[in-house]
């Protein structure tokens, strides 16, 4: 009991994961099988890309609200390009250039004017809905090249190409945050943005890399979305801001800066990942669904909270 009590203390996201696929396991087989772990990685590639580049900026002290929408913005934009022209490189290369406006922008507004990351990237979030929709009619943007709805097939040494890429987005974050000036200034800054000015660190150009790193994630996983869905859909961030939002905080990273890490988001997204699935298996309506992932993160929160002031202490 001592031993699992230590366990959950260190690794709370870990033990959450441990209990929630022994459980499914038990009351699903089917949950356990290689075809659903392969699904549920696929699913889940587009989330995990976009939550890296929120925890980027969660580190920092911020919040990106727009990266849901900047995910439809670059699909849609990707998806009329490739639709286009037939070529896949230039409509990746539009996607993570779309996302990066959108993210440069917030970056100069809040970096360099000083204004609110809230009511920025709400402003943000909107301009990149209208976007979307306007650049689409509304509707699902055809014409994807055959390679790419291929691609969203391909399975690579037992995991799907899109959580492979997903994985590579990972490792990248993870160097540059732990291995890199970069990666220690972000730190500083969410720690304490004074203190970081102090030492002579530039606040404002790395507030606005951060945003501007958050908006290239959100191209990315716009225009993996493409492959994951078949076509440009563009509604397809609306409902996954809250979800990414949950699974940073349900990995252990702090709103207020400075505390968490890529590493651990992974884990949140794991839980969502498994919960999503394993819900679905059993045939739990959607709206209980979402009860059940609110009353989670609730839970994840207090035991980041209580569980990492305690290894601080």
């Amino acid at each position: 009991m001592t031993s699992m009590m230590t366990l959950l203390r260190t690794y709370p996201a870990m033990v959450i994961i441990c209990v929630l696929a022994v459980g499914f396991s038990l009351l699903s087989p089917y949950f356990a099988s290689a075809g659903n772990i392969e699904a549920m990685l696929g699913a889940n590639a587009v989330v995990l890309i976009a939550a890296v580049g929120m925890t980027v900026v969660f580190l920092a002290g911020g919040i990106d609200l727009s990266i849901s929408t900047v995910i439809s913005a670059s699909a849609v934009l990707s998806g009329l390009v490739m639709g286009a022209t037939g070529n896949v490189a230039l409509g990746a290369i539009t996607a993570v250039v779309v996302g990066m406006l959108f993210g440069a922008l917030n970056g100069i507004l809040i970096g360099f004017f000083q204004l609110t990351p809230f009511i920025t990237t709400m402003a943000t979030q909107l301009i990149a809905r209208g976007v979307a929709f306007v650049m689409s009619a509304g509707i699902a943007v055809k014409g994807t090249p055959y390679w790419m709805l291929d691609f969203g097939f391909m399975v690579w040494f037992g995991i799907p190409a899109l959580t492979v890429i997903a994985l590579g987005v990972v490792a990248i974050a993870l160097v540059a945050m732990a291995r890199t000036t970069w990666g220690r200034h972000v730190m500083l800054v969410g720690s304490n943005a004074e203190a970081a000015r102090f030492s002579g660190i530039n606040v404002r150009r790395v507030t606005f890399s951060v945003y501007l790193f958050s908006g290239a994630m959100g191209g990315i996983a716009g225009f993996i979305s493409i492959a994951n869905l078949g076509n440009a859909i563009p509604g397809v961030g609306d409902t996954l801001l809250l979800i990414i939002i949950g699974a940073v905080v349900l990995g252990g990273t702090g709103m207020a800066g400075g505390e968490g890490s890529v590493g651990r988001t992974v884990l949140g997204v794991g839980i969502l990942a498994i919960l999503t699935n394993g819900l679905n298996l059993l045939g739990i309506p959607f709206y209980d669904q979402l009860i059940i992932q609110g009353i989670l993160i609730f839970l994840g929160t207090w035991m980041a909270t209580r569980f990492g002031a305690r290894r601080t202490a």
